[in-house]
Formats: C-alpha cells, structure tokens, sequence
C-alpha cells in the first residue's frame, strides 16, 4: 500500500509540470515542423457559424509564445476610405508604418472582443505592433526560425494560405481557383513615399499593392504570456491541438487594515452658482446611493452645455469602437516597503509656485493638464499601493497639493479625465478597465480643476451604464465637462462646452482617435460654438497619437493643421501618456500631448509633464492670444501619485527641450530659443514674439 502511495504522490506533484505550457509548447524545428493550438472562436463556415481558431506556434522564448493562424480568417482595409474620389485622387492620409492605420485599433477593439468574447484567456495576450492581436511583419514573414523561406520571391509554400469558408463568402476573399489559394493577405505598410501595403501573394511571395483595396486577407498573430496559461488538453498536433485555460497570476494581497473612506457628509463641498447646469433628475436617481457625490453651491464660472445628442441606450450596449488597453501597470512595491513618511518626491519640490511673469489684468489664464486617471484598474482597486488606498490615507486634496497653487490662481483648469466614475462590475473584456469610487471626484474639486474631457479610449470601461454614472456625477459635483463619442448614432454624445470667463466665451470640443470623416464633425462643431453660441475661442481636445512615443506622427501634423483652418483656435493632446513638442500654425498653438498628470496603474513612462497655461485678452473686441506658458512638472506612480514642479534649472530645460521640435515642419512656427531658459512665449497683435 505503502508504495502505491508513493507512486500516486509521484504522479500528482508531476502533473503541475505536465500542465505548464511554457516547459511543453516550442516553436517550430526543421524536422519536426509546428505545434499547433486553439483559441479563441471566429465565424468559420460559409453562414457564419463560429468554430475554435487553429493556430500555429512559431517561437516560444523567455515564457512567451508566438502565434500565426493557421487560414485567412477574414479580411479588412487599412484605411476604411469609402469615398471613391478620395482614393482616385489618392488624397487620403499618408502612413509611416501599420501601427498608423485604421486596421490596428480596429483588430485591437473588435477583432480582440469577437475572438475572445468573455475569454479570460485575453488577460494573457501580449500587446505587439500596436495591438493585442496584430499582423506579422515584413522580416518576421522572412524568417527561417518561423518555418518560413527567407526569399522573398518566387513561390514559397512555407507562406502559401488559404482562406476560411466565412472568409472566402461572406467577406469576399479572392481566391484561385486553379490552386484553391487566396492571395494578398497583409504584411506590412510601406514608408510613406507611396500608398503601399506589402502582401503575401497566393504563391507566397512578397510584393506591394494599394493598401485602399477592398478586401485583403487578415492571418493574424498573437503573442501569449505562458505563465498564465495551463494546458488542459490535446497533444499539440494540428489534428489533435493544444486547448489553453487561463490561471492568471497570484493576486495582490489586500492589506489587513483597510482605511476608512471618509464618509459623503464629511466631504467639503464644490461652489458652483445656482444658475450651473444640473443634470437631469432620472440620471441623479440612477447613481449608487452610496456614491458619495458632494452638492453644489455657488462659486464657480458659468457653466453652459450643449448636448446635440442626447440618446442614452440600455447597459449592454457595445463598447466604444475606438477602444484599446491602457498602459501596463506599475508594479507596487510591498506595503511593508513604504512607510508615510515616505510618500515625498525624491526631490521635495517648491510648494510655492516661482515667481514668472504674468500677464496684464484684465486677461484670463486657462491651464490644462493631461491625462488624470484618479483610480485603478478594477483588479487593482483594493491592491496596497493603489489610487484608493493613497486616497483612504492621505485625503481628496493629495494628488493635486504639490501644484494647487498653480491651477487656483487661473482662471479655468481643464483636465483629461481617464477614469469612470460608478460603482457598476459589468466591464468591457480588456486588460484594463479605469474605475474610481463616484467620491473620487472630490478630488478634483479639491485640485481646483473645473472642466474636463470626458472622452478617450477608457470613457466606455463600465459600458455605456459607466458613462452616464460619470457624466452625472460629473453634473452634480459642478464639474463641467465636453467630449464627443458615438458621433452621429442613435446612442451617442456629443457634448460640447461653454464657458464664459470674464468677458471672454470659450468652447470645447472633443474627439477619440480622430479620423478624416471627423474633420468636417470638428468643423461644424466650430462653427456651431462660434456663430450659434457666440463663442470667442474654439479648443479641440484630441485624445490621440502613439502611446509612449515623444513625437507626433506626420498625420497628426496635418490632421490639426485642418482643424485650426476651420476655425480652433487651440488643439490640446493627450493620449501618449508622455509629453511631445509645440507648435503654432496661423498663430495658435498646438499642444500634442500634455502627457500623465496624476495616474493609477501608471506603466513606467517619462515622467516629464507641465500645467500648459494660455493667457488671452480682448483687444478693441477682438481676443487675443497673449502668452503660453509652461510650468514643467513631474508626475509620479504608486504610491505617491502627486505631480510636483521641477525647479532645478537643468531639468527645467530638458523638458522644455522635449517640447521643442529639432526641426522646422512647413508653416509651422516652433518655440522661441528664449522658451528653452523661460517656458514662456509671449505674442502680440497675433504675432509670436522672439
């Protein structure tokens, strides 16, 4: 008895080591060919019916796998242009690389949501050229450690494919028929110098077409963290493939102690004047009772919103079309690692902001800050070191403290708000959903910020059910707000902004991943503010451009070029989480990103940011732009949270270097060298001064 015991111990301590996918998966090997692997459903046969997506695997390295499809599984362009002429007459946007086109956030949001609906197994993808689920590129396809011929013409079977029964209908792939083959499956975009996309061809060769063309074949690829995956079944041979469940990874102890919220009676209250937009009294019945959201009283700018549309659907309606993963998370460091004491900034900054010049009375500063996300991914919200806990411990007024001096003595702070302020669980399938307790937006009552942009990839995290318990609570706190999503559909928004400061009326408008069918959106929000509501100013918010990335890329150039000829007089970025350089066209500024501000589950990016300030006058009933000014900052991640402004000179200098283009762009006018010593730009009768 004693030594059957035995061998049953022996076989259940070995059956961890059986079930670990990175010690049993590999890549492929001349001679013994490929693994395969299912995962994931997608439409397969002719009427649509779904089946399990066959993969193979190419490389498993460092815990990690790469997958290809084993077909063609549907098609797609990279730019979704419908218009014809536009195409003839190739005036559609130029792309640098694939990570630009429309195809990338598309696979990203829609493709992700369709192969993974409700799949845990989607916490495990890696994100790799631009998405979670992505296109090979051009020397990967080249690579003989992949299986495939490193020739790039003639034929190569080691790249032939064909497409699925679903793909081959309902999408319209070509195939031919004398080789029951498909061609043009995508590759790469080619450099900008002419309207490219690199193809595999039905014989397995390289070459280029236009990337307009209707229907090119998708064979996609994803990369897996293996460490968060278990085998449960099959032998990994294409009749009989690998089937992966999702273990995912230990979980952050919850502190033994939790702090006490401090209850919403206690919360100081928001002044707003009585004649402030409130939101309407079934959205105010629909929040959590236990929100915590503080009243209004009087106090603040007039707060005037325009709501073009005005439709709110059911809970299950679709997420935003146009979302993609926030940044990876910081890892927090053990609670034990971080006692109060030390929740300083290495180099304790000035709390009292340095003297510069101001501008003549009578003219009204506006400060923009970038991206704010005042909470936690919502696998994260109970972690140690998380947005809440710091907000248990220290209070709503710590994350803006070290730079409230600043956005109180403005005019008006706008801020990006990546953040759903509700209480609801339903989330959309994705690697990280922004949330925050409703009380939370004491915190920007506390900071001194009045007005936000409610509209970026995370605005639809909780669903649409999310968006609206933001907005209301947003309406009741008297923050006001704007921002554009669902453009033109039944259960869209389209809130645009007023605010009448001094003498002065300003608009907002604001847009996610803008697209070319947006300009003429942007356009005739402009001139609605402007001729309808008599507005003086017109700021687009654009929450765009590449994440991580210190520059904008050449569309953006062009894209808000448009947008100040229809009439903006200030576009405000965000999106990259870092800041990028300004610029002025026609006179008026251009700020590409504004970077992080204060942000939970932060990924490890520069930590360069500034409150970006625009001082205007009216002049003989005219307003003019006066002076932009930039008060460099630094942000920081768990545990502290709080932006804090850089006086050290030399660092002062290099970020105001980083918002600096080293090269001149057509039209456009760069910072003064004066702005490198002074973060200053100064203007008069619309002229930059040097």
């Amino acid at each position: 008895m004693k030594k059957w015991l035995l061998m049953l111990l022996a076989v259940l301590l070995l059956m961890p080591a059986l079930n670990a996918p990175a010690e049993m998966l590999r890549g492929y090997e001349k001679g013994q060919g490929y693994q395969y692997v299912l995962l994931g459903e997608y439409p397969y046969e002719k009427d649509g019916t779904e089946a399990p997506v066959l993969w193979r695997i190419l490389d498993v390295d460092d815990g990690k796998a790469l997958l290809l499809t084993e077909y063609i599984i549907d098609t797609q362009q990279a730019i979704f242009e419908t218009d014809q002429k536009v195409i003839e007459n190739r005036t559609y946007r130029r792309l640098n690389h694939y990570e630009e086109s429309d195809l990338c956030p598309w696979l990203d949001t829609e493709m992700v949501d369709r192969l993974f609906d409700g799949d845990q197994i989607i916490r495990a993808l890696i994100k790799e050229n631009g998405s979670r689920v992505f296109i090979l590129t051009s020397e990967q396809f080249l690579t003989t450690d992949y299986g495939f011929s490193a020739n790039m013409w003639n034929e190569q079977k080691s790249r032939q494919a064909v497409g699925t029964p679903y793909c081959i209908k309902q999408r319209n792939l070509y195939v031919d028929r004398s080789i029951n083959k498909s061609p043009y499956w995508a590759a790469t975009i080619k450099d900008p110098d002419d309207y490219k996309l690199q193809l595999i061809g039905y014989n397995g060769h390289l070459s280029w077409g236009a990337y307009t063309r209707v229907n090119v074949g998708l064979r996609l690829s994803v990369r897996l963290d293996l460490s968060q995956l278990e085998i449960t079944g099959g032998s990994g041979t294409k009749d009989h493939p690998f089937t992966l469940s999702y273990v995912g990874t230990p979980a952050t102890p919850v502190p033994t102690v939790v702090p006490t919220r401090v209850p919403a009676t206690e919360l100081p209250v928001k002044a707003t004047p009585a004649a402030a937009t409130q939101a309407p009294e079934e959205k105010a019945t629909e929040m959590p009772a236990q929100a915590g959201i503080p009243a209004v009283q009087p106090g603040t700018p007039v707060i005037t919103l325009v709501q073009i549309v005005t439709q709110r659907p059911a809970d299950n309606a679709p997420a935003a079309a146009v979302a993609t993963p926030a940044p990876a998370a910081t890892k927090a460091p053990a609670a034990a690692e971080i006692p109060a004491a030390t929740l300083e900034p290495t180099q304790a900054p000035s709390p009292v902001p340095t003297e510069e010049p101001r501008a003549e009375s009578g003219a009204i500063t506006l400060s923009f800050v970038g991206d704010c996300s005042i909470g936690d991914s919502e696998q994260y919200t109970q972690s140690t070191n998380s947005y809440h806990n710091t907000i248990d411990a220290q209070g709503y007024g710590w994350p803006f403290s070290l730079v409230k001096d600043y956005l109180t003595q403005d005019d008006l702070t706008i801020a990006n708000l990546e953040v759903v302020f509700t209480k609801r669980t339903k989330h959309a399938d994705k690697m990280y959903n922004l949330i925050a307790d409703p009380d939370h937006v004491q915190v920007l009552i506390d900071g001194s910020v009045e007005m936000v942009n409610t509209v970026n990839n995370h605005c639809m995290d909780f669903m649409q059910a999310g968006y609206e318990d933001s907005i209301a609570c947003l309406d009741q706190a008297g923050i006001a707000r704007f921002g554009t999503v669902y453009p033109g559909k039944p259960h869209g928004f389209d809130d645009l902004g007023i605010q009448d400061v001094g003498d002065i009326r300003i608009g907002f408008i604001g847009f996610t991943y803008p697209q070319d069918s947006d300009q003429k959106r942007i356009a005739s929000r402009i001139k609605t503010l402007k001729e309808n509501e008599g507005c003086d100013l017109v700021i687009v918010s654009l929450h765009w451009g590449r994440e991580t990335h210190m520059t904008p890329e050449s569309w953006q150039i062009a894209y808000a070029k448009e947008v100040i000829k229809a009439g903006a007089d200030a576009i405000w970025g965000h999106h990259p989480h870092v800041i990028q350089p300004i610029q002025f066209y026609q006179g008026k500024p251009i700020m590409y990103s504004t970077g992080n501000f204060t942000f939970g589950t932060m990924s490890k990016v520069d930590p360069s940011t500034g409150i970006f300030q625009l001082t205007y006058e009216k002049v003989d009933g005219k307003v003019e732009l006066k002076q932009m000014q930039v008060i460099p900052c630094k942000t920081q991640g768990s545990p502290d949270y709080r932006p804090y402004e850089v006086t050290d000179p030399a660092e002062r200098r290099e970020i105001f270097d980083k918002l600096t283009f080293n090269k001149d762009y057509k039209n456009c006018q760069n910072p003064p060298a004066s702005f490198l010593e002074t973060g200053i730009i100064q203007f008069e009768n619309g002229q930059m001064l040097p």
